[in-house]
């Protein structure tokens, strides 16, 4: 499967206190080579050498969480989890990690983590959903709409589109697809078209998940998934103006949700749009001010702009946090002289599987 929140930490680098060696670093960055190219099996000793290192890598320990999390194994996941929130918590992490309290049948432990994760984010709406399933099912609300709330499973479209959920959880990514068309054209709204665009995510087919996307947020302007997902995929496929647009409007939906604060910065940098990106980028280390690759690419937009002496305050910070990079560029060529590369980001945001599993656990009770 796929974590919906966990994505952005394979990109923020650092969101420990403490500077990691380089060695972690280097190791980090080859285990996230493989979790990009979705060999979670080779990622995993990467990021025990990482974690040798430097014992108090959390993120090391977070994407560790996530690797297990994709193979399957909900124990090993769920221990790392552990060990990431034991040194910071995080309101998406706590999110995840009560998914997988809830695959391992343990609903009191969910409940407990998804209520920390609202109190971090009070406006983060998925533990609040989850929190409704639970409290449906345990009989301690009388809202009996709020178990019903995901995928609108209390009308009649929201039963056809189980269905879609039901064939995409099983891997049948193009069966999904046609059962999404059976759905009366009255019934179809931003939910199905958002379905198809994830299940065309799945079969590789980019520009027909686009499309459906697209779809998605023209029916519904304010469907915050859909926009994050056209970011990505727009920006894997190098056209960072569109990535940058569709960033930017995601990040005016949801104003706390300072991943897609710097996934908007990094789009803004590649479309060449410097000042909107040192906006976003310094809106996004306010909240993350360890964040040593985000410190590097700021750095790099400075200097874009002429500005080397915040350039070089940058990316000493980012050096100082133990950015493999910065450290290199300090000993050898200064930032403005090379050009920085795009790394892709995963489309991981969105369905999870986890996710799709309870709720539907949720609907059958």
């Amino acid at each position: 499967m796929r974590a919906i929140t966990i994505f952005f930490l394979l990109f923020c680098c650092v969101s420990g206190a403490i500077a990691q060696s380089s060695q972690a670093w280097r190791s980090y960055e080859q285990a996230l080579n493989q979790y990009k190219a979705e060999n979670y099996d080779s990622a995993i000793p990467y990021l025990n050498e990482a974690i040798e290192a430097s014992p108090d890598f959390t993120d090391a320990y977070h994407m560790l969480a996530v690797c297990y999390d994709e193979r399957g194994d909900v124990k090993p996941a769920i221990n790392n989890y552990e060990k990431a929130l034991a040194e910071k918590e995080d309101e998406k992490a706590l999110y995840n990690l009560g998914l997988l309290y809830l695959s391992d049948n343990q609903e009191d432990k969910a409940l407990k983590v998804f209520q920390k994760s609202v109190d971090l984010s009070p406006d983060y709406k998925k533990p609040l959903r989850q929190i409704a399933l639970l409290e449906a099912q345990m009989g301690e609300s009388s809202a009996e709409a709020d178990a019903d709330v995901f995928l609108g499973a209390a009308d009649g479209e929201g039963v056809r589109l189980y269905s879609v959920v039901d064939l995409y959880e099983q891997g049948m990514y193009q069966e999904a697809i046609d059962q999404s068309h059976k759905i009366r054209p009255a019934d179809v709204n931003a939910k199905v078209f958002y379905m198809r665009g994830i299940c065309y995510e799945k079969l590789k087919d980019k520009d027909a998940a686009i499309d459906e996307h697209f779809k998605a947020i023209s029916f519904d302007n304010t469907y915050l998934d859909a926009y994050t997902r056209l970011g990505m995929l727009h920006f894997n496929k190098s056209d960072y103006v569109e990535a940058y647009k569709h960033f930017a409007r995601a990040s005016e939906l949801d104003i706390n949700d300072y991943e897609l604060i710097q996934y908007a910065g990094r789009s803004a940098y590649y479309a060449e749009r410097y000042d909107d990106a040192i906006t976003f980028l310094n809106n996004y280390l306010d909240q993350q001010p360890q964040d040593g690759q985000t410190h590097y690419l700021l750095a790099a937009s400075y200097s874009k702009k002429g500005n080397e002496a915040r350039s070089r305050q940058h990316l000493d910070m980012s050096a100082d946090l133990g950015y493999a990079k910065a450290i290199e560029k300090i000993s050898g060529q200064f930032i403005k002289d090379e050009p920085m590369k795009a790394a892709a980001i995963p489309t991981t945001r969105g369905m999870s599987k986890k996710e799709l599993k309870a709720a539907k656990r949720r609907m059958r009770d």
